[in-house]
């Protein structure tokens, strides 16, 4: 409950006068105090009491609660708005009325606000949003109806459905409607079975009978019901999407008829975060290519199709007829068997290849992507317990794949497929593997994934608790990146890193290669001022400032939003350190901290270095966005391949033969191998059908053909 204030008697006053003419002209009369940290503190508080008279669906109050904070503190409040997400429909059952009245409520007397452009460009997104909330609701209704006609099978069901996608290694068709579930991917599909299990864990209590039976005919006359089931769910999705866009990153949504459209609002941030995505798949090709041309150990299915093969797994399992007819592991809890495949410390193909995964945004070598995540639980850790699932997965699907009838085989896998562990029988299993009971129970509880929680993520979480059995569909555990969802998930990043972020050294030994002199990590106190300084590089007459954000590349709007605010708390630091070492005598200060030799003034330059690619090549308040890899080969190489044309060869975008400062302040520029990069990005609209309205998300898309020819046009090799 929020004490009298300043904003809570102006709300009660605003609410007396009833209408909102009178609310206005109640403003408009009012003379607003100078802010102080107290009154910041007030507007803050009061953004709860927003969101509950939003939740229930009280109009006067609302309106009032959020004129009176926009009144005191424009900015203030609606930043705060923004960072809790209070003006997303999806928080209240996607109702998006009030959340619109509100909106046009603000803006109908801007004047009175003095907001910032910005923040006015918010609150015209949220209107535009909240016209497609009513056909999001609708939309949620039809899922939820569909829940409760199939409860007793929905989940195992979808479960088994998202499990056999991922152990046929899905390919998807971009091109199809979003009414079509072609159009969809493998992650896509498990993020839609965790919102169904979120709906259901809204509508039922999730036990052990909510995932005990399965709809034998989801394969056949019944497909279609699972089918719409799970494309609604992707597409529900796409609208919470669009909410997190507005309220976290650097995007707006535009109304024009029957279509809101959701962009960026610099074309270029949404052209990096397209680039980003594009370079992680090609460097996840690039690994892969190599994986299979190098003499590597077998994977798991090719261990499990030669065991077949050669009859060593003929009594692995048997079929058993009650309750339902199913397969069923016949695999003796006991050291000797485990031993044999999961303990080993020695790697499979598969697990060579989740490695090479995180290899993309590491820094060392291949060796110390074996390392802690906590105190006792490491990386190989839990490889080896996807291993385990990996390989009871693939036994099951071979098993299947033996027989014959279409019909029997699709009714086997549907209720043979999903995992039901006890929780004894989950720890006995994992100590076997990993060694002791605390290891056991630790990796238990960092994959355990309670249906009562707020984010429900199968990819992240895949162990769902039902209350003494853990529910796990084993090749969605076989194949996900658990590794780093697991750090992500339970916030390891930091401990991931270490004492020693191996991004910053690898910065700095390149640009000391380059013959730069340069310092890492410093701290100092200048012009009244302390200062934390990632690098500090000089050359010539050029001063090299660059902040450094170390986060795994994001798989969803929420892991590019904490990447976007790393983004902004560097941008904000560098906005400080220009300002300050603009000045020749605070320039000369540093260097006598150094121990650097006087120089003449120096150019400052700064840029933000990130590990992931999202975000490679936009800038941020004049700063621009490099990727660490990229900026190391421009320091030590300055080359790039031409990917496609009539043969492969190496380009160089340095000025001369041998690396010279002006390539790297080129680099940092408006005018760069990296801006180059996004101008070859080409339109693109992605469209979502939600109801009688459609979503575009406006993105691009890279031509790799007229990519590789321009690039083979403007540089030499």
């Amino acid at each position: 409950m929020v004490q009298t204030s300043l904003v809570s008697d102006l709300i009660n006053r605003l609410v007396s006068v009833k209408t909102q003419a009178s609310m206005v002209s109640l403003l408009r009369k009012e003379e607003r105090p100078p802010v102080t940290t107290a009154l910041s503190a007030e507007v803050k508080a009061h953004v709860s009491v927003l969101s509950g008279h939003l939740a229930e669906n009280r109009a006067g109050e609302a309106i009032a609660t959020a004129m009176a904070m926009i009144f005191f503190e424009p900015d203030h409040a609606i930043s705060c708005m923004r960072r809790k997400g209070v003006l997303r429909a999806s928080r209240y059952e996607y109702r998006g009325s009030l959340i619109g009245r509100i909106a046009k409520a603000v803006l109908g007397v801007r004047d009175v606000f003095d907001m910032s452009p910005d923040r006015i460009a918010y609150l015209e997104s949220v209107e535009a949003l909240t016209c497609v909330a009513g056909n999001a609701r609708t939309l949620k209704k039809e899922i939820e109806m569909k829940v409760r006609a199939h409860r007793s099978r929905v989940l195992k069901t979808i479960f088994v459905l998202i499990n056999s996608l991922f152990y046929r290694e899905w390919i998807n068709d971009h091109e199809a409607s979003s009414l079509d579930s072609r159009r969809y991917s493998s992650e896509e599909y498990a993020e839609a079975a965790s919102f169904i299990l979120h709906i259901y864990a809204s509508m039922f209590p999730v036990d052990g009978m909510s995932l005990a039976h399965v709809d034998t005919d989801a394969a056949g006359k019944n497909a279609i019901v699972y089918e719409r089931l799970l494309v609604a769910a992707i597409r529900l999705a796409k609208f919470r999407e669009a909410e997190q866009l507005i309220d976290g990153l650097p995007y707006r949504a535009d109304r024009k008829g029957g279509e809101v459209t959701i962009s960026s609002i610099d074309p270029d941030v949404e052209r990096a975060v397209r680039l980003g995505f594009i370079q992680r798949r090609t460097e996840t090709f690039i690994r892969q290519f190599h994986l299979q041309e190098a003499d590597q150990p077998i994977s798991i299915r090719t261990l499990i199709d030669t065991g077949f093969d050669r009859g060593s797994f003929d009594n692995l399992l048997e079929i058993k007829d009650h309750p339902v007819r199913r397969f069923v592991l016949l695999m003796p809890a006991i050291p000797v068997v485990f031993d044999a495949w999961f303990t080993t410390d020695e790697l499979f193909r598969d697990e060579i290849q989740m490695l090479m995964e995180l290899d993309i945004d590491h820094f060392g070598t291949f060796d110390d992507l074996v390392f802690p995540i906590t105190d006792r639980i490491s990386s190989l850790d839990v490889l080896k317990t996807q291993r385990y699932f990996n390989f009871i997965s693939c036994a099951y699907q071979r098993r299947l794949a033996d027989i014959q009838d279409a019909v029997e085989r699709e009714e086997l896998t549907l209720t043979s497929t999903l995992l039901a562990i006890s929780h004894e029988a989950m720890v006995e299993h994992m100590q076997l593997i990993l060694g002791n009971e605390d290891k056991a129970r630790e990796v238990i509880e960092l994959l355990k994934m309670v249906p009562g929680d707020g984010h429900l993520d199968l990819q992240y979480r895949p162990f769902v608790d039902v209350g003494g059995y853990y529910m796990i569909a084993p090749h969605v555990v076989a194949v996900s990146n658990l590794v780093r969802n697991t750090i992500v998930a339970n916030g390891f990043r930091s401990a991931a890193i270490g004492s020693k972020d191996l991004m910053i050294h690898s910065v700095t030994d390149a640009l000391r290669s380059a013959g730069f002199e340069v310092e890492s990590d410093l701290k100092a106190k200048i012009a009244g001022q302390k200062l934390e300084l990632d690098i500090v590089a000089r050359r010539d007459d050029a001063l090299i400032l660059l902040e450094c954000k170390n986060a795994y590349h994001p798989v969803s709007v929420h892991e590019t939003r904490n990447s976007w605010d790393h983004i902004r708390k560097a941008g904000k630091q560098l906005d400080i350190r220009q300002d300050i070492f603009a000045d020749p005598a605070n320039q000369s200060k540093l260097f006598e901290r150094l121990g650097w030799k006087e120089n003449s003034k120096c150019v400052v330059h700064t840029g933000i270095v990130i590990a992931n690619r999202v975000f490679h090549g936009a800038s941020l308040n004049g700063h621009p966005i490099r990727q660490a890899h990229e900026l190391i080969n421009v320091l030590t190489s300055g080359c790039i391949t031409a990917i496609k044309g009539p043969e492969e060869e190496s380009l160089s975008f340095w000025i001369g033969p041998n690396f010279q400062t002006a390539d790297l302040i080129t680099y940092l520029g408006p005018k760069s191998i990296a801006s180059d990069q996004l101008a070859a990005l080409d339109a693109l609209s992605c469209r979502y059908s939600i109801g009688s309205r459609e979503l575009v998300f406006s993105s691009y898309v890279l031509d790799m053909v007229k990519f590789d020819k321009e690039m083979r046009e403007r540089y030499k090799p």
